[in-house]
């Protein structure tokens, strides 16, 4: 099945090449840089653990796992159109119940800019309207089958450092994290502050001890000078992605990633 969420950057186009990773042998499914979580919805695991610095995304995903008939109850009160979609922006989603702010996550996600999730300096949501081309309503069928899937997984507002210490002999882990970025903002950016290079070099250690305490792995990320080093140990390939940043189709970029594993097929 496919993730009920839209998410700038997700490995969506990817997952053919990344399933093939996938086995019944292991026994538990680790992402600690969840997003939308594009390969966990597809492979179905039976256990999972996935988890993400964004609290708004984390509390969704709980909301929809625990009364997803609320949540949907929550939406269909949601009026659509641009001047509508501001005014729901401008909500603080922290005042908000659960199941509210997850209806308003899965709108302002559904009619916001291709997908994009970035925040303003003070941390509100600030990405313009961009419906769908055929700006029509939420696929509810999705989110149903979305919260029968998250049954299975533990959803965790974590660093990702915390996410992988949970991770064990056994586990698949897959790991998709931002670009780090220092000293500048740019319109890519999923929160302030999010991922930087020190947080790159501790992602490095983490692939070591995850390795070394026998758990899988998969990562991906920028082709890159840093990234090269940090997966010199690794077995490499490179990856095919298409970014969808960009308003009009004939601006949007395909490219190649990095591709590391301590998997062999």
């Amino acid at each position: 099945m496919k993730s009920p969420i839209r998410w700038a950057g997700s490995k969506r186009l990817a997952v053919p090449r990344l399933r093939q990773f996938w086995g019944k042998g292991y026994h538990r499914y680790v992402e600690p840089f969840a997003g939308s979580a594009s390969l966990f919805f597809d492979i179905c695991p039976g256990a999972a653990i996935l988890g993400d610095l964004n609290l708004e995304l984390v509390t969704a995903f709980r909301a929809i796992r625990r009364d997803v008939d609320l949540v949907l109850q929550c939406l269909r009160r949601l009026p659509v159109g641009e001047a509508n979609y501001y005014k729901i922006r401008s909500i603080d989603p922290h005042i908000l119940p659960d199941a509210e702010l997850a209806a308003r996550f899965l709108y302002l996600n559904h009619f916001c800019f291709n997908g994009l999730y970035r925040t303003n300096l003070s941390g509100k949501f600030n990405v313009p309207y961009g419906p769908p081309k055929d700006g029509g309503r939420l696929n509810e069928s999705s989110i149903l089958a979305a919260a029968k899937m998250l049954r299975s997984a533990e959803l965790l507002y974590a660093d990702f450092g915390e996410t992988l210490d949970r991770a064990q002999a056994g586990d698949f882990v897959f790991l998709d994290p931002p670009y780090a970025i220092d000293g500048r903002r740019v319109f890519r950016e999923y929160l302030p502050g999010s991922f930087n290079s020190v947080d790159l070099t501790r992602l490095g250690g983490a692939l070591e001890a995850l390795d070394a305490k026998g758990a899988a792995f998969v990562i991906t990320y920028a082709d890159s000078a840093e990234a090269r080093k940090l997966f010199a140990p690794w077995k490499r390939s490179r990856l095919w992605v298409r970014r969808n940043i960009a308003g009009f189709a004939a601006d949007r970029r395909s490219y190649y990633e990095l591709l590391a594993t301590n998997i062999t097929i």
